[in-house]
Parts: structure tokens; C-alpha cells; sequence
């Protein structure tokens, strides 16, 4: 098994030098946080991910959960490892520290997320939710529940889950039939079945906490009717310890494709009768408070998708270096040429370099997408953290479905890249496809994204958010389009940009008499969409990575090709500023052109899959 690697370069890059995370120093809410402080978060996170994680990432996938006398068991090893987890207090990192958290930018969340989600999936997942239903407390919660639950979930004694899927109902959780009837003591009664929940259950921490949808017995059906509740499996003490059992089960664990040693169980609620919520905010707002756990997860998701898709790259890249198979393309009519690595081959290469442009691109939507989620908290202008509020809201589908799609296609072409090798557990490449593609599934289906996205967000206030950010993507077209290393390919943004005004006023006007029409299309239309994003990011850092280029450069008189060509392979900067400028060049060449691709498709009106009778 190949050992868990991190670009750290790229992503001290996109820190430091492309989103200049040290500047929110000058914000109020992160002002006690300068670049030092990041830089060794970032160390130690990767240090944590690489000898503590790693290791855990075959084992479980060959061990698995197991499940017997209604126990849910881990690993040992993972027992081990959650006790190193909540040693070193990684889930306040991003908490807000007036509930006891650290208090750093959601951007170092996301860094955490990359580096443990990429070095054990199925260990990490259990603990990402924790913050999720943290977030909802220190949201919603009263002062009361905040103190009977936030410490021990913010020292990681207690986990947590979200609990919506229902048998039956499946992602329209308006269908939801479990029932909260309010008690005399202020709590409600919680009866009914929840399924796929990951991290139901397990013997890593004391308590598991979950946050559950339900519907008091008046309540208005669909969503308008839901309401939220905190579930704990033990009570909680007066003084917020473990208390009495809360009738809390789980029905029995499922077997999955990937993802083998993550605990996705049926949990069900009051089956004796004995269960007991607390609601969060008020009754009937339960969808509205679920939306941000969800969202945020749903962000995660994403980073799970671009996290994977690095791991296998750079898992691909090694095995590429060391397999020798076949002589150089250029000597491949003389029997007796050298055997060479297989990464000198040019399909192999036009592979990684699908890979490489696409895990950095991903990168840089999400992590840019967690800084605009940073600024709409602390900018001192109230009209920019609307602007970047509204950003996080329209990305958020893009993030969880084009970036789960894409980097489960990057994991697939990892493992083509080793070929048969690929396909045998003796390497990564195949854990990796598998873990991969339960993303664009779960915390709502990439089709539901996609309509979430057409529905939704392109009309948010008027199409006045949508426009925001068109505009500022144009505006970047407009300014660099002359530019002599990315002038031509900002004009090939600028065209995908102009596409995809012209399809979102198709929608608009069409739909308005044929809705088949923009939900027929709209997973296209996001593909389209992120392409078009994933285009803007890489060549705002391409723009970053030149200006460095032509310093280095001149700093060391490399004047001419050759002098520059000599200087990328010897010196390990230059090569990485080159590499920005590559895989910006190729998505741009390869991979962005889809878009127009794509519009003929939506525009030639083929509504054959609503024809034909299956």
C-alpha cells in the first residue's frame, strides 16, 4: 500500500500566495491568527493524517464494521487512533471560541478536511459530522443545550450524526414519518427509523449524538412540517455527563461497496417507547435549520471528492515513475530500445495531467468557497459579506456534485494509469475508486444539486447573485484577455462564460412554459458550469504562478527556452509555478471546451428519455 501523500506545496500556495489567508488578520474575528499560525496548523494536520490515519485506511477497508448483540464495533486500531484524535482537539479547530473552539478561518477547516478525509476516509467521515451538529447548537441551540452538549462534543467524547434518510422516502425527506410529541418536562417523545446513517453507532466515543428530522402530530405534511431535534443515545446528566440509555438502536449496519470500516447504520428511535429529543430553535423550523448542517456537509463532501482524487494522483504518479513497460514512443520501432517508465508514454502523461489540473482546480474552488464563507462572517463592509455569502450559496451544489463527480473520474483514470495492477488490492488505486463513489450519492443526489442550482440559486434575489459573481468572472476576462501568458485562454473563459449567461436565460424563458426543459438538462448545465469555475480559479492562480515565473526567471538569466526548460527541471519552484501554468493550460485546452460541447446538447431540445417507455 502506497503511503497517504499531500501536495503541501499547492496547498500553502493557494493559502498564502492565491487567497492570502494571512490578511484576515486584519478582521476583527481573526485578528489573534497571522500566516505562522496557519503554516503550523497545516504541519501538524498532515503529520496527524499521515501517522495516525494513514495507516488505518487498508486495515479498515479489510476489516470493516462489525455488528453483534445490537453493538456496532470498529477496529481496534481505530479505537486507538479516535483516542489520539481527541487528544490533539482537532474538532474545535474551527469553532467558535466563545464555545470553547479555536476560532480559526473555515479555510484551515477545509485544509483538516483535505488532509484526513484523503488519509482514512471511513475514520474521518464519523468525525466531520461532530462539527456539523456543533454548529447547529452554537446556532440554535439554547444556553441550556449548549452547555449539556458542546463540551463534550467539542472534546470528541461525544459524536454526532445527521439523521434525515427515511425507508421509503429515500432524498424526499418532506416524506419523513418519524414522530416528536412534546412532554410534560419540555422534551419530546422521538419515534421512527432513520436509515444510512453514517456514524450511527460505534464504540469509539461514550455517546453519539444525532440530529434528527421529525414531525410533531399536527404538523403540516412535507417539509414545512418538519421539526429538529437533538437525539442523544445516553441522556446527559445534570452536569452534562453520560447518563441514563435513551432507547436508541440500530436496526443493523450496511455492507458497502467503499467506505467499509465508516459505521452507515438503521438507527431506531423509541421502539420501547423511552426516547427523548430536544428541539432545536422552534417547532416547524427544522428544514431551515437542517439546511446549514447539510450545506456544510455538502461542502465536505466536495473536499472528500478532490481529496481522493489527490491521494490516487499522486499514488498514480509514483507507480508511473517506478513500471517500466515498452521503449520510448519515439524509439518504438527498434526491438532493441530501451524499456522505459511508463510515465514517459504520452497517453499516460495526458492521464495525470487530467488528473493534476483537475485536483488543483478542485482545490481552488473549495477552498475559495470556504474563504467567501470566511468573509461573510468577519468583512467589515456589510454589502461584501452579503456578496460573499451569496457566492457560498450559489457554489455550494457545485462544490458537492462537480466536485464529487470529478474526482471520482480523476480516481478512475489513477487506477487506468496502473493498469491492471489498478484493478488488485495489492494497490491503493482500487480502495480509492470505491471510497470515491458513494460521494455524488449521499447528502442529496448530484441530480438533486443540479436542480437545487437551476431552481434555486441562478434565481437567487432576481438572478442578482448568480450575476454578481458572472460579472466579477467577466470582469477578470476583460481585464487579462491581453495578457501575454494567459490572454488567450482568459478569452476562452470569457466565450464559456458568455455560454453560460445564454443558457441560464434559456431556462428562464423556456421554463416558464416547459419545465421539462431545464430539469431535463440541468445536471449538464452544472457540469457546464463548474468547468466554467473550475477554468476561472486555475487561471487566477495561473496569473499568481507567472508573475513568480518571470521573477525567478530573471533572477537566475534564463532568457531563453532552454535556459527556462533547464531551470523548471532543476529547480523545484520553478517547476511548481510551471505546473500552475500547465494544468491551467491544459483544462483550459482539454477540458473547458466541454462547455460548448455541452450547450448543443441542451439547445437541440432532445427530450428522448421522457419519450421512450422503459
Amino acid at each position: 500500500m502506497a503511503e497517504y501523500k499531500a501536495d503541501l506545496r499547492d496547498i500553502r500556495f493557494v493559502l498564502f500566495e492565491f487567497l492570502k489567508l494571512q490578511d484576515l488578520q486584519e478582521t476583527e474575528l481573526f485578528k489573534d491568527f497571522g500566516k505562522d499560525d496557519y503554516d503550523t496548523f497545516t504541519t501538524e494536520a498532515y503529520r496527524f493524517a499521515r501517522e495516525v490515519l494513514a495507516p488505518l485506511n487498508e486495515l479498515g477497508d479489510k476489516a470493516g464494521v462489525k455488528f453483534e448483540d445490537g453493538k456496532v464495533t470498529e477496529p481496534p486500531e481505530f479505537v486507538e487512533a479516535y483516542k489520539k484524535f481527541m487528544e490533539s482537539g482537532w474538532v474545535g479547530s474551527v469553532q467558535e471560541a466563545e464555545l470553547g473552539g479555536y476560532g480559526l478561518p473555515l479555510v484551515m477547516g477545509q485544509v483538516i478536511h483535505e488532509m484526513f478525509l484523503g488519509a482514512c476516509l471511513s475514520f474521518s467521515l464519523t468525525v466531520g459530522l461532530s462539527e456539523g451538529v456543533i454548529n447547529l447548537l452554537s446556532e440554535w441551540g439554547s444556553d441550556d443545550l449548549k452547555a449539556l452538549f458542546a463540551p463534550k462534543m467539542l472534546s470528541a467524547e461525544w459524536s454526532g450524526t445527521m439523521c434525515l434518510t427515511e425507508a421509503g422516502a429515500g432524498s424526499d425527506v418532506g416524506a419523513s414519518k418519524t414522530i416528536a410529541t412534546k412532554l410534560d418536562n419540555g422534551r419530546y417523545s422521538i419515534e421512527g427509523s432513520k436509515i444510512f446513517i453514517t456514524g450511527g453507532d460505534h464504540d469509539m466515543a461514550e455517546n453519539v449524538v444525532h440530529a434528527v428530522l421529525a414531525r410533531t402530530p399536527d404538523a403540516p405534511p412535507g417539509v414545512k412540517g418538519l421539526s429538529l431535534f437533538i437525539v442523544p443515545k445516553y441522556l446527559p446528566d445534570d452536569n452534562g455527563n453520560k447518563g441514563e440509555f435513551n432507547d436508541v438502536t440500530v436496526g443493523r449496519i450496511e455492507h458497502k461497496m467503499g467506505i467499509k470500516a465508516s459505521p452507515t447504520c438503521v438507527m431506531n428511535f423509541g421502539e420501547e417507547g423511552k426516547c427523548e429529543g430536544y428541539i432545536l430553535g422552534q417547532e416547524l423550523d427544522g428544514i431551515k435549520i437542517m439546511f446549514q448542517m447539510m450545506n456544510e456537509a455538502r461542502v465536505m463532501v466536495g473536499c472528500q471528492g478532490m481529496t481522493l482524487a489527490a491521494a490516487a494522483y499522486h499514488a498514480a504518479v509514483d507507480y508511473c515513475k517506478e513500471r517500466t513497460q515498452g521503449p520510448n514512443i519515439t524509439q518504438m520501432k527498434d526491438p532493441k530500445a530501451p524499456r522505459v517508465s511508463i510515465i514517459e508514454h504520452p497517453d499516460i502523461r495526458r492521464m495525470l495531467m487530467w488528473q493534476k489540473s483537475v485536483t488543483e482546480g478542485l482545490r481552488a474552488l473549495l477552498y475559495s468557497v470556504a474563504y467567501y464563507a470566511d468573509r461573510a462572517r468577519s468583512d467589515p463592509d456589510e454589502a461584501e459579506r452579503k456578496k460573499y455569502h451569496g457566492w457560498l450559496e450559489v457554489l455550494t451544489p457545485i462544490c458537492k456534485a462537480y466536485g464529487s463527480d470529478m474526482g471520482f473520474d480523476s480516481c478512475n483514470l489513477a487506477l487506468q494509469c496502473l493498469g491492471g495492477y489498478g484493478y488488485v488490492d495489492e494497490y491503493p488505486a482500487e480502495q480509492y475508486v470505491r471510497d470515491a463513489r458513494i460521494a455524488p450519492i449521499y447528502e442529496g443526489t448530484n441530480g438533486i444539486q443540479a436542480l437545487d442550482l437551476i431552481g434555486r440559486k441562478l434565481g437567487m434575489k432576481g438572478g442578482s447573485v448568480f450575476m454578481s459573481y458572472m460579472k466579477e468572472m467577466q470582469g477578470f476576462v476583460m481585464k487579462y484577455k491581453g495578457h501575454p501568458a494567459i490572454g488567450k485562454f482568459a478569452g476562452k473563459l470569457g466565450e464559456a462564460a458568455t455560454v453560460i449567461g445564454q443558457l441560464t436565460m434559456k431556462f428562464a424563458t423556456v421554463g416558464m412554459q416547459d419545465i421539462i426543459f431545464p430539469t431535463l438538462n440541468a445536471a449538464t448545465f452544472l457540469q457546464s458550469f463548474g468547468h466554467t469555475c473550475m477554468a476561472f480559479y486555475l487561471l487566477k492562480e495561473a496569473l499568481v504562478a507567472d508573475e513568480q515565473l518571470q521573477k525567478l526567471y530573471k533572477e537566475n538569466n534564463a532568457m531563453n527556452l532552454g535556459d527556462k526548460a533547464k531551470l523548471e527541471a532543476d529547480n523545484p519552484e520553478v517547476g511548481f509555478y510551471h505546473g500552475k501554468m500547465m494544468s491551467a493550460q491544459y483544462f483550459c485546452n482539454n477540458i473547458l471546451p466541454e462547455v460548448k460541447a455541452n450547450a448543443d446538447k441542451i439547445l437541440s431540445g432532445d427530450k428522448s428519455p421522457m419519450e421512450y417507455n422503459f
